[in-house]
């Protein structure tokens, strides 16, 4: 399971450089209902980032067998997305690529923003440390 999400995944993103079907103003298109918006996409696809992460991490410590057990991310139900509209999603967007292309800048700035975040606070706990430490 974990394979083929990460694969969609890449997919989706590699195909933003390969396929060159979209029109010339992509201002003009429309994005059909069945389609997940730009702002849920981002989202599903950060979330999906850090599932992997967090997987490949193996912040847990446990053995390789237990990776997809203890690690059960489930972006697509978290979000209350079916697989089929992530699919056909997937497929709008690598057809309108100037659009995909918005969507992971979008995503590895939400993602940069997380990071930054975390190490703020990593940062403010280790002077908290030192303060108290000197007293």
């Amino acid at each position: 399971m974990k394979k083929v999400v990460l694969f969609s995944f890449f997919f989706g993103f590699l195909s933003v450089g390969f396929f060159s079907c979209e029109p010339k103003n992509e201002a003009v298109v429309t994005t059909p209902p069945n389609i997940l918006n730009e702002t849920t996409f981002t989202k599903l696809l950060v979330d999906y980032a850090l599932a992997e992460s967090a997987a490949n991490l193996n912040i847990k410590n446990v053995s390789l067998l237990r990776l997809d057990t203890t690690y059960a991310f489930a972006p697509l139900k978290e979000n209350n997305i079916s697989r089929s509209k992530y699919d056909s999603t997937l497929m709008f967007y690598s057809k309108h690529t100037v659009l995909y292309k918005k969507i992971y800048e979008n995503v590895l700035a939400e993602l940069s923003e997380i990071k930054t975040a975390r190490d703020t606070l990593k940062m403010d706990s280790i002077h908290k440390k030192q303060i108290s430490h000197t007293h």
